[in-house]
């Protein structure tokens, strides 16, 4: 069950104008943590099927959930300084749900679990080049305004 952009996008044309009309929305990596509070959701719901303990649901939404709120924080800075500290937040939020996904395999199907760690994988990957243009454009909005 690989990560399907088609079901992001038609899951962003489902999101309130009140998200979406934000310049933040503009930033992959935003709509991106902000599908995967969505999809873990789902996955929370799957785990209380399944009887999962409900200590590792609660830490997988905190995990998932900062990462959209460090990314939206961390924009909304001044400084780069400020900015960069967020996005770091952000990216070891992101590294931490891989490890709660992980405890939650055979909990709910090994394939949401792949799903969910490429999907955060590529999340990674978007957040680690907008900390590199911050660091090495000095500071730049990349490439949106507030």
């Amino acid at each position: 069950m690989p990560h399907d952009d088609e079901e992001q996008r038609a899951w962003e044309r489902t999101c309130p104008a009140a998200i979406t009309s934000d310049v933040l929305w503009k930033l992959d990596a935003y709509r991106v943590a902000m599908y995967l509070i969505h999809l873990a959701r789902q996955d929370c719901r799957r785990g209380r099927a399944s009887r999962a303990d409900p200590w590792l649901l609660s830490q997988l939404i905190r995990a998932t959930g900062s990462i959209s709120a460090h990314v939206s924080e961390g924009y909304s800075r001044r400084t780069r300084a400020d900015r960069l500290r967020f996005l770091d937040y952000a990216l070891s939020s992101a590294r931490e749900s891989v490890s709660w996904y992980e405890s939650l395999r055979g909990v709910i199907s090994d394939d949401i679990v792949d799903s969910r760690v490429a999907l955060l994988a590529r999340l990674r990957s978007l957040l680690l080049g907008f900390i590199r243009s911050l660091r090495e454009d000095g500071g730049a909005s990349g490439g949106l305004e507030h």
